[in-house]
């Protein structure tokens, strides 16, 4: 068994204590003391495609590496997300994703299943997803579901002109998150009130105008939930301190690519060339590509963004858990998994992933 000793971050509040574990949380002790570390939760992150050099459309290797990268920063779980591509490549992915699911590595995150971002996208609102973009076909999208690891769907409403998908993805447990969609405000809310999340708000998609709300004005009046990229680049301060008041369960992602933990230069993100200068990830043209966030990155932006240490596990980690409907991870709780970060004077100083300490 192993104790912590510090301000444990809790879904009720900070407590003063000691945590105790093995590979599950055994307790949650109150005492004085006068150790400064902070003691989260793991960060989950639902919306990632690669680290380390390795994308998710590479399959095993790829997402052996996302995990294995992005563990060092803080990164505990994960959904594996795709981009838009052909049937056989993203099938090829879910079997990947399967694997490392049932095979973790001991110094890796955890892979949690897949998220599929595409291929039922908008050609008017791609950002920097490749081309091959096509209309809801439900025999295709049924059968993928079936693999059983989809935890997200990404779609443009108006690439299912029958309207077929929110049914499938209900019997098969998959949450849908309207993103890369120029959709009109009213069908936006609509799919909202049926339980709809949003991906990346206000990037790739119709957004906040006083004559012609889209996509942004919906999810501001009426998600519940919806994930944001809080990396400094792709949102602003004001616009992300909106959201935070306007959406319950808004919540953390990194949109990460092939580039983090990596120096500047050339990778890839699917069929995508992208550039990683500084912090941020673009394709040729200077469209953001996704980012180069870390689990850690996330955290001090939020934590320069004023949010304290208690609301920033409920981003990072349980909300995001909540959404994908997992209990036994994302809060420190006895009978959670020990999947742990602690920080001290504001930098991580350690992971910790079903009990074992892997940095």
């Amino acid at each position: 068994m192993t104790e912590l000793v510090g301000h444990i971050v809790t879904a009720n509040g900070l407590v003063e204590g000691c945590l105790r574990f093995n590979q599950s949380i055994i307790s949650i002790n109150e005492i004085a003391s006068s150790d400064q570390r902070i003691i989260m939760p793991g960060m989950i992150d639902c919306h990632i495609h690669g680290g380390g050099g390795g994308d998710v459309m590479d399959g095993l290797s790829g997402i052996r590496s996302l995990g294995r990268t992005h563990g060092q920063f803080g990164l505990t779980g994960f959904l594996a997300t795709t981009v838009t591509a052909d049937s056989t490549s993203i099938d090829a992915v879910l079997d990947a994703a399967t694997q490392v699911m049932e095979q973790r590595e001991p110094t890796d995150a955890r892979c949690l299943g897949v998220h599929l971002e595409g291929p039922y996208l908008s050609d008017s609102k791609l950002g920097a997803q490749p081309e091959g973009t096509r209309l809801v076909e439900p025999v295709e999208a049924e059968a993928w579901f079936q693999h059983g690891c989809v935890k997200v769907m990404t779609y443009a409403p108006e690439q299912d002109p029958d309207n077929v998908l929110p049914e499938i993805a209900r019997a098969y447990g998959v949450k849908l998150q309207i993103g890369h969609s120029g959709c009109v405000y009213h069908q936006a809310v609509e799919l909202l009130g049926r339980g709809c999340g949003v991906t990346h708000l206000f990037n790739a998609m119709s957004g906040v105008h006083h004559r012609d709300p889209g996509v942004a004005s919906a999810a501001l009046l009426n998600a519940e939930y919806a994930e944001i990229i809080c990396d400094g680049v792709h949102v602003a301060e004001p616009a992300f301190q909106l959201a935070r008041g306007r959406i319950p369960q808004l919540y953390s992602v990194t949109d990460s690519t092939s580039a983090a933990g990596m120096p500047d230069g050339e990778y890839q993100l699917g069929a995508h060339k992208v550039f990683k200068k500084n912090e941020a990830v673009t394709l040729i043209d200077g469209t953001l590509a996704g980012s180069a966030a870390t689990a850690d990155l996330i955290i001090k932006t939020l934590r320069k963004f004023g949010l304290d240490w208690v609301e920033i596990g409920l981003m990072t980690s349980t909300r995001p858990a909540n959404w994908i409907g997992l209990d036994n991870v994302g809060q420190i709780k006895p009978g959670a998994l020990a999947d742990l970060v602690t920080y001290r004077d504001g930098e991580l100083e350690s992971v910790w992933i079903e009990g074992v300490k892997i940095f």
